[in-house]
């Protein structure tokens, strides 16, 4: 290493270090060397944007909000459908924004998917939410594989369908104030309106072919797929959910509120109510339920009771509930239960086209000790 001539300072004969990029232009070229990555932490970003923030099913705010997003997806999948097959090329004043369509796309097709996952969360018991929890997480999967160009077009458009219909799927019935074939029937007619108009516009920029490749066929995949999941009764019944549902030994009415009597010791914390239920003679079990609804929404619901035995779940009996909606807290009920005998046991919320609403199981078993119970109650 050569010595500093004589007289100079230390590092005289060395070129000043460069100056630090504004952080504006380190984040642009962090995003431009990591676009995959970034794109896919827009949708994950998305998935828990929400999260926190969504509130009834039937505020307008959320309405809007969704039908916002839907909108500006559709406009940035058709663009993006138009750059590659018809040259479309943004104007100058919007090329640098025009660069981050694709992570916008995904950060509000991961917060309705967000959206709707906690719906149909909401709307069924596990079994059924499992479905919908296991497609999610393969849509996650495939988001994380990155696919750009053509595939990837083909893929937002998939996601975009998906949305459009879960969207329906709930706001149709709640504005018809009820659930059931029919309405269901015509949540994949808006949807297919929706769509009809979008394909309708982009017919004007694209040959039918990759119309049909990248528009039509994703959204007829996902229609059918919500179809065939109906006819098997796994699509969860949005708007509607169960806010609460427990086993008490007593459930009586005082004015607004329930009392709900229970022998469960606190420390079994985990349990609604009394999951272990000990009976003496002349104990009833009651099943109290919750169930959250749209204002002006009726529906009759039916509470199955099931008992276990060597062929398996056997149905015992079943009492029908009419419900109507608004409360914030869900429309409170409960059935009881004078006959049984000890064992497993299950209650299921129907709906009155036959989809799982929620259940809950628990034990029952006989009680021989005699003397004064220590019995606690909750209000609901």
């Amino acid at each position: 290493m050569t010595p500093p001539e004589q007289g100079q300072p230390p590092g005289a004969g060395h070129a000043p270090a460069a100056a630090p990029a504004p952080l504006r232009e380190r984040a642009k070229r962090f995003y431009l060397e990591h676009e995959p990555a970034c794109t896919a932490g827009f949708f994950v970003a998305g998935f828990l944007f929400d999260t926190l923030a969504v509130g009834r099913i039937d505020r307008l705010h959320n309405i809007i909000h969704q039908a916002t997003y839907l909108f500006l997806c559709a406009l940035f999948i058709s663009l993006e459908l138009r750059e590659l097959y018809a040259g479309f090329v943004p104007p100058p004043r919007l090329s640098a924004a025009w660069r981050y369509h694709k992570g916008a796309t995904h950060f509000m097709l991961g917060t309705l998917l967000n959206i709707y996952t906690l719906f149909y969360f909401k709307s069924a018991s596990w079994g059924v939410s499992l479905v919908f929890l296991t497609v999610l997480a393969a849509l996650l999967a495939v988001n994380e594989r990155r696919p750009s160009g053509r595939s990837g077009a083909t893929m937002r458009m998939g996601l975009f369908s998906l949305c459009l219909i879960s969207y329906f799927t709930y706001l149709v019935p709640m504005l018809a104030g009820s659930i059931g074939a029919l309405p269901f029937a015509g949540s994949l007619a808006a949807a297919g309106a929706v769509m009809g108009v979008l394909a309708w516009r982009l017919r004007r920029h694209l040959a039918a072919e990759p119309l049909r490749r990248h528009a039509l066929v994703p959204f007829a995949a996902v229609q059918l797929g919500f179809a065939g999941l109906y006819a098997a009764k796994m699509i969860p019944p949005v708007p509607l959910s169960v806010s609460s549902i427990g086993i008490y030994h007593d459930v009586r009415r005082d004015g607004d509120r329930f009392l709900l009597a229970m022998t469960r010791p606190r420390w079994r914390f985990w349990e609604r109510g009394d999951q272990t239920f000990l009976a003496r003679p002349g104990d009833k079990v009651h099943c109290f339920v919750s169930v959250f609804s749209p204002t002006r929404f009726k529906e009759r619901l039916r509470l199955r009771w099931f008992s276990w035995g060597p062929a398996g779940w056997l149905e015992s009996d079943a009492v029908a509930l009419d419900i109507v909606g608004g409360r914030d807290g869900g429309f409170r009920t409960y059935a009881v239960k004078s006959r049984y005998k000890p064992g497993r046991w299950r209650v299921r919320v129907e709906t009155s086209d036959g989809r799982e609403l929620g259940r809950i199981d628990f034990t029952l078993a006989a009680d021989d000790s005699v003397g004064a119970r220590p019995t606690r109650t909750a209000l609901r």
